[in-house]
Parts: structure tokens; C-alpha cells; sequence
């Protein structure tokens, strides 16, 4: 086969039947590297939502790209906040219609998201030397659903991946915040009571 430019190029070869798709299984024990389940959005696509997006729009471009959390772009197209599926099929998205005296339809993810300045992150720097449990024991104090992880780079600060609870939970085959729906839904009848 003739080189271009000094590469080479590579045999193909034909498939005779489907060949099947690959099963990711991500065990992990509490002693294993950190980064073996973190979601390093140097090698992972990350979706992004826009503020004016609708909940039942972005609920279904959560479902068709396989995630249950999106970040969210401002009006200036930089990040703004997040949001989790839970929180869209929970109940801030009533405690707000109901403050803001709107119906649900018309909420939109400004009205539902946290906002980057309430994030809780983690340097990438501890992450590198933690391991797995180390991680499940912060979301665990903290309540965490998705914990950061961000890097300093250029003089500024760079969003570089983040922990999913479901994720080391599925990981580690074991519960790490039991109580985070019932603590929520205590929130909820403390604001439907007023």
C-alpha cells in the first residue's frame, strides 16, 4: 500500500456477523484511585442547556443524550448553573411555580437551576491523591448528588469533570446519601404547609 506523508495506512477487514457493543462496568472499591470514576470532561462530552430552555424540553434532551444532569449557558452563553433530572421531576420545580404564581409549563431551567455560585467543587490537585472512598465520604457529609471537580489552567478556573453519586453508588454497590429524597420531600410539606 502506498505511504502519504510518511503514514501508513491500516488493513480493514470485513465482519462476517454484528460484533456486540462493549459493557461498561465500573466496580471500584473504596480504596481505588478517585479518578477511576471521575467523569473527566477532558474525554467526555458534557451537555449544556440554555437558561430560556423549557423543563419537559430539557428533561427529553436528557433522556435522548443518556444523561441525568446538563449544565446550563446564560444569556451570555457562559456557564451559568446546572441542573439534575431530580430536580426537574421533583419539587422545586412546584415550590417555584408556586411562589412565582406561574404554571409549571411555563417555568424555564433560570427558575430551577443552582446557579454556579452556589456549587460546591473540589481541585483536581486533592482528586489526583484521593481515592475512591474518599470521594464517596465527601458527597456523603455534604448531601452531594454531583460533586465538581475544577483545575486551574491560564490563570483562571476550568470546570474538568465531576462524581455522580448514582455512579459510585453503582460502582461501589452501596447507598451513599439514603436520605437526600426524604430530607427533600420534608422540604416540600414544610413549603406546601405555609
Amino acid at each position: 500500500m502506498p505511504q502519504r506523508q510518511g503514514f501508513r495506512t491500516l488493513p480493514l477487514q470485513a465482519l462476517h456477523r454484528a460484533p456486540s457493543l462493549p459493557k461498561v462496568q465500573r466496580s471500584a472499591r473504596p480504596g481505588d484511585p478517585a479518578m477511576s470514576l471521575l467523569t473527566d470532561l477532558h474525554h467526555s462530552a458534557c451537555v449544556v442547556a440554555s437558561h430560556r430552555d423549557g423543563l419537559d424540553a430539557t428533561l427529553h434532551l436528557m433522556v435522548r443524550a443518556g444523561v441525568r444532569m446538563v449544565f446550563v449557558s446564560g444569556a451570555d452563553g457562559e456557564l451559568a448553573g446546572m441542573v439534575a433530572a431530580e430536580d426537574i421531576q421533583g419539587e422545586r420545580p412546584v415550590q417555584r411555580a408556586s411562589s412565582q404564581q406561574v404554571a409549571h409549563h411555563e417555568l424555564t431551567l433560570a427558575d430551577i437551576m443552582v446557579p454556579v455560585s452556589q456549587w460546591d467543587t473540589v481541585d483536581m490537585a486533592e482528586v489526583r491523591s484521593a481515592c475512591v472512598g474518599d470521594i464517596a465520604a465527601t458527597m456523603q457529609e455534604h448531601g452531594l448528588r454531583y460533586l465538581l471537580v475544577t483545575q486551574q489552567k491560564d490563570g483562571g478556573t476550568v470546570l474538568r469533570g465531576l462524581f455522580s453519586a448514582r455512579r459510585l453508588e453503582m460502582g461501589m454497590n452501596t447507598t451513599l446519601v439514603p436520605d437526600l429524597h426524604s430530607r427533600s420531600f420534608a422540604e416540600l410539606e414544610s413549603v406546601l404547609a405555609h
